[in-house]
This record gives C-alpha cells, structure tokens and sequence, in this order.
C-alpha cells in the first residue's frame, strides 16, 4: 500500500468516524428534551434572532454555574456557556469536520459546488429525519442555515491547506 493510499484510507477512517458521531449527536433521542410532539421552524432567522437576543441580555457564559465553583471537567465543559450560545455555536462547527474532511477523504478534487450540495443534503436529511421520526429533536431551518456554515468554513480551511 503506498504512502498516499495509506494516507487517503486514514482519512476514509476518521470521515467513518466522524459520521458515525453526526449520527449518534443529531439522529438519536434524547431522552431529556421528549415532547410528544412534532416542533418545526420554517421560519428563516427565527432561531438564530432568538439565540442573539438570549445572549444579549444573558451573555454567553453561564456566570451563576461558576460561581458554585465546579470541579468536575465534565460538568464545567456543559454548563459554562449559556444553551443559545452553545446551540448557535454548537450547530456550526458540528459541520466544520464534514467541509475539511470530505474533500480529503476522496481521490478526485472536491468543488465548492459539490461540497455545497453535500453538506446542503445532510442537513436537510437529518432535519427531515428529525421532524418525521424524533419527538425529542426540533426540526429548524436555521441548524440547516448554522450547520451550512459551518461545512463551508471547514471546506474554506480545506482550500487554505490544500
């Protein structure tokens, strides 16, 4: 096996890896949030306007949980930043390894059109997924306007490295 196939399989490998975590991050319940009921945002820029106006008058960083003084690593990585920030930031760079990753795991070079329309197409699928079949997940078409953000930074980091 020549160094570069080695190389390209490593990539295949962590492209498997990283899939297997989108699906177990956005495709499995969650059992803290059931609501017995489909939500749904069509509405572009509703959620997102939401999570900024959350941070304004909130902040980003939870400061009543730091005051307890946590000690748990686990704990203080959850609970520091506020759930706007973390759902805002969350959703982009979820995406950001699809947009690097993808176009070093093929052998054929990767345009901004194809990375476009396969980051569009898992998103919109994991959306749909959620709102046909998950009671736990909302369905909201700004994850799709974050998480499409975030692919094409990742594929940006790609062509600064290629």
């Amino acid at each position: 096996m020549a160094k570069n196939n080695r190389v390209a399989f490593l990539f295949k490998l962590i492209f498997l890896a990283y899939a297997a975590c989108l699906f177990m991050m956005t495709l499995l319940p969650d059992s803290s949030n059931i609501t017995y009921e489909t939500t749904l945002n069509i509405i572009p820029f509703a959620s997102i306007d939401n999570f900024f106006y959350d941070m304004m008058s909130s902040g980003i960083i939870d400061w009543n949980f730091l005051a307890t003084g946590p000690t748990n690593f686990q704990d203080i990585i959850m609970y520091t930043f506020t759930d706007s920030f973390k759902n805002l930031i969350g959703n982009i760079i979820l995406f950001v390894p699809l947009g690097l990753i993808y176009p070093l795991s093929r052998k054929k070079k990767v345009r901004f059109l194809e990375i476009f329309l396969i980051v569009l197409g898992t998103t919109c699928t994991i959306e749909v997924i959620q709102y046909l079949f998950l009671t736990s997940r909302r369905a909201d078409i700004d994850d799709i306007i974050l998480n499409l953000i975030g692919g094409l930074i990742g594929y940006c980091i790609f062509k600064w490295i290629e």
